[in-house]
């Protein structure tokens, strides 16, 4: 196993913070090595001049993009925003509507596939929000926003069509 390219595939594919301890955990190996690799990481990709940084704060870290390039995400996350709705992302919006709140592994299950871009995209835009979910080490849940409520002029999830029988499926 290369640990490098293993932690680097971690943090990109996890988009959120991850600490030395959890990433100890998924790949069992001892934190010591792991900071070291970290360090590494974020050294080559300063270095040589990549799209991607890393940074941390105490034992977190995160996958972030390279700081000369902000103008451009902006211009990209502002499409992203102001565009379409994907099916998938009407998909995953409609069982965060109907079952939430509800963790990223519930959607995942329901869906068949791994939702974290677009949950992402969903959070950007305003139309979800997430929450800490209380009994479970660091999860979240997911649920509608006010502007989603909002942009369908309704005031709440309970006026949605079928609501009581799809609400209430698997549940």
């Amino acid at each position: 196993m290369d640990i490098k390219l293993t932690i680097e595939s971690l943090l990109f594919a996890a988009g959120e913070p991850l600490s030395v301890k959890r990433l100890g955990q998924i790949i069992n190996g001892k934190e010591g090595k792991i900071k070291e690799v970290l360090d590494e990481l974020k050294e080559e990709f300063q270095n040589q001049n990549r799209g991607i940084r890393l940074i941390n704060n105490n034992e977190e870290w995160l996958m972030v993009t390279a700081p000369e390039s902000t103008s451009f995400i902006q211009k990209l996350k502002k499409e992203v925003i102001e565009g379409d709705l994907s099916p998938a992302s009407q998909e995953t919006l409609a069982i965060i509507a109907y079952r939430g709140p509800i963790t990223r592994a519930g959607i995942n299950e329901i869906r068949g596939v791994d939702s974290s871009y677009i949950l992402h995209q969903l959070l950007l835009r305003g139309l979800i929000e997430r929450s800490v979910h209380t009994e479970k080490y660091k999860a979240y849940l997911y649920n509608i926003s006010f502007k989603f409520l909002q942009h369908l002029g309704i005031n709440s999830a309970k006026e949605l069509p079928q609501y009581d029988e799809f609400s209430k499926k698997n549940k």
